[in-house]
């Protein structure tokens, strides 16, 4: 799919920034328009019903209140800075001619249901990890509305990530964490075109028991199709070692810049219960990764 929208949320966390100079990064190779949004939360729809627990509805709604414009402030601020240091004009209509603009928008509601919203009609939606740990819990938790809710393909950069790996996301090349599912067929899928401006792409398979059961031969073939030229890897199973350990371990050997997966193959509840790939990767990735569901 040609990348023509990105959607960025901000959240007033330190992640923020990161996360628009990420989008700035694809935009710019795709001629992509970049809407950023920030969703102020409604304390009335947020905030729980207490009863006699010596503290006052009114003085938890307020300090929620308090709390939501602090993190909208900080929101608007980190867009127009950045909006003022990269340049990118402020346009919100579309065009037919390939043009990197942007445009923000402050909308005051449930903040897991204006994202899913949002996120239906756009053709990337890009998230950071905050540095701050009092944020990491809300974005794992908005990846999961943006893979559920809005069905969309996730561009997750990690907190730490410097402006030199930003700027070389797309200089390759590109591992493909391949186990034939249908996530890794629509994260394959969706970032198409990030794959085919990557040049060099890896695709990575691990060997757990029948050797053929995911052959990443149909995958190479398929991608041949669009010009895409790749090598082929596969790691032995290791039960001391998480899988998603495996997939970083050979992003890092193959000097990647990001990691094409799906998510959630194995379902969310049992993920929550067991652990899983996608959970580790979104706590451990050192480098960006491409996520669908």
């Amino acid at each position: 799919m040609a990348i023509r929208h990105i959607l960025v949320p901000l959240f007033g966390y330190d992640g923020d920034r990161t996360s628009l100079d990420a989008a700035l990064v694809v935009a710019k190779r795709h001629g992509a328009h970049i809407a950023v949004l920030h969703v102020e939360t409604d304390p009335l729809e947020q905030t729980p019903l207490m009863v006699d627990v010596g503290v006052a509805i009114t003085e938890l709604v307020e300090a929620a209140e308090r709390h939501a414009a602090h993190r909208a402030k900080n929101a608007a601020k980190t867009f127009a800075d950045w909006q003022a240091a990269s340049g990118v004009p402020v346009d919100a209509q579309p065009s037919v001619h390939p043009a990197v603009t942007t445009a923000f928008q402050n909308i005051k509601g449930n903040e897991e249901d204006l994202i899913s919203r949002y996120g239906r009609l756009t053709d990337l939606v890009v998230l950071a990890r905050p540095k701050k740990n009092e944020a990491a819990d809300l974005i794992a938790v908005r990846i999961e509305d943006v893979l559920f809710g809005a069905g969309r393909p996730v561009l997750l950069v990690p907190n730490g990530i410097s402006a030199e790996a930003l700027a070389h996301i797309e200089d390759g090349p590109a591992l493909i964490a391949w186990n034939g599912s249908i996530e890794a067929t629509r994260a394959v899928t969706a970032g198409l075109d990030l794959i085919k401006a990557m040049g060099k792409v890896r695709v990575v398979s691990i060997k757990e028991g029948k050797r053929d059961a995911h052959p990443a031969g149909d995958l190479t073939h398929f991608l041949a199709w669009h010009g895409v030229s790749c090598s082929v890897g596969e790691v032995a199973a290791d039960v001391h070692k998480a899988t998603a350990d495996h997939f970083l371990n050979a992003a890092r050997e193959a000097k990647a810049t990001l990691i094409v997966m799906g998510a959630y193959s194995h379902g969310r509840l049992r993920q929550l219960v067991l652990g899983g790939v996608t959970s580790h990767m979104i706590d451990a990735a050192d480098l960006p990764v491409l996520m669908a569901h």
